[in-house]
């Protein structure tokens, strides 16, 4: 489903946001996607790998948003905010419930606020789960229950 919700999302974006579409860079590899996982000892949704064989994110200096105010994080960005984040646990994130160590951010605001895959579900609802962070506000709702549901509402 979500292979047939991608080519969707493709066709909408040729033909509504063609110079959006022109700065998605070309998805990853299995290979990276792998390390991806090893480096954080944790495993993604095929799902999630689907969305990132299709796109790694779009150009890096490229602000423009692909769902409401955020943008599409490349895989290497999303390691390096993941990793940041991770390591704020039990020093500047002291409630364990502020940073969960199963959140993938992938969508990116621009100002420490992310859209994150919840790939253990520490706190409630399901592994797959989309997740707000805000840097500054202890709320973490949950705004789709799916990457399949988030692409769905895209489309």
């Amino acid at each position: 489903m979500v292979a047939a919700l991608l080519e969707q999302l493709e066709r909408h974006l040729v033909a509504t946001r063609p110079g959006y579409l022109g700065c998605l860079q070309p998805g990853v590899s299995e290979a990276a996607l792998d390390a991806f996982q090893e480096r954080f000892s944790l495993r993604l949704p095929e799902d999630f790998r689907c969305l990132y064989r299709w796109r790694n994110g779009q150009a890096i200096g490229f602000t423009e948003s692909l769902h409401g105010n955020r943008m599409f994080c490349p895989l290497e960005e999303v390691a390096d905010t993941k990793a940041l984040l991770d390591g704020m646990v039990g020093e500047d994130f002291e409630d364990p419930r502020w940073w969960r160590l199963g959140w993938v951010p992938f969508l990116s605001n621009g100002g420490g606020d992310y859209l994150c895959l919840d790939v253990a579900a520490e706190d409630g609802g399901s592994p797959g789960q989309l997740i707000a962070f805000w840097h500054d506000w202890e709320r973490r709702k949950v705004e789709f229950p799916s990457i399949e549901a988030w692409l769905a509402a895209m489309v």
